[in-house]
């Protein structure tokens, strides 16, 4: 009987520790994507105001942040729109 429930129970403790770790992975995970979107977010606002031209913003936001074409689109038209 005691060996039954000990075998039950055996990775009980680890299943847990591993739950924990995924979800502070998890949390760092998701503020490391906002502190990313808000940098690029920061550098094409500071190009727009500076009159770079729209192509060398993508450009650049293609080569520092590796973004998609449409990425990049993205992130000018919103700046644009506010």
């Amino acid at each position: 009987m005691a060996n039954k429930f000990r075998n039950t129970f055996s990775g009980f403790g680890q299943e847990l520790l591993d739950g924990v770790r995924a979800s502070f992975q998890s949390h760092l995970d998701e503020a490391a994507f906002e502190e990313r979107v808000m940098g690029i977010e920061n550098a094409t606002s500071v190009m727009l105001e500076l009159n770079i031209e729209e192509n060398k913003i993508i450009e650049m936001l293609q080569k520092y942040w590796d973004l998609r074409l449409s990425e990049a689109k993205m992130f000018i038209e919103h700046h644009k729109g506010e």
